[in-house]
């Protein structure tokens, strides 16, 4: 299957969203983020050639000190879907963003389960674990985006 790197309106990650990261809400409508339609924040997805999206992930103005050192962007929302999953799909949409953030440093709240990912990308652990609740446990992660 081709697969392809798109930007993309906050309304149409949506259904992702929903399946992957908060199915415990009532609802698709309610999956999204304050942020979403702020002029500073990005959206991208990798859709299949039937143009579905199979992954997305949301780039963000949300500033924060880690270790002494200001994060200026903020990493939320990445998803890939169940049937789309183990195909580098998530590297590619994480390459595609980065290539909009050049020379900037991203964070992130990254799910337990996605951190050796997110490593595999470049990404470096900040914290010990936390909870988020209803969603589980997370780990503080960061990456200076190189040219």
């Amino acid at each position: 299957m081709k697969y392809s790197f798109h930007k993309e309106s906050a309304m149409e990650l949506r259904p992702l969203r929903f399946l992957v990261l908060w199915p415990h809400k009532a609802a698709m409508e309610e999956c999204l983020l304050d942020a979403d339609f702020l002029a500073t924040t990005q959206h991208f997805s990798i859709r299949d050639e039937k143009g579905e999206v199979s992954a997305c992930c949301s780039v963000m103005s949300e500033s924060r000190e880690i270790d002494e050192e200001i994060y200026n962007l903020r990493l939320r929302a990445m998803a890939v879907h169940p049937n789309h999953r183990r195909q580098g799909l998530g590297k590619q949409l994480l390459i595609g963003a980065e290539q909009f953030f050049l020379n900037q440093s991203i964070w992130c709240d990254a799910r337990e389960v996605a951190v050796l990912f997110y490593k595999s990308c470049g990404w470096e652990v900040k914290s010990e674990v936390y909870q988020i609740p209803i969603i589980g446990p997370h780990y503080l992660m960061v990456k200076n985006v190189m040219c």
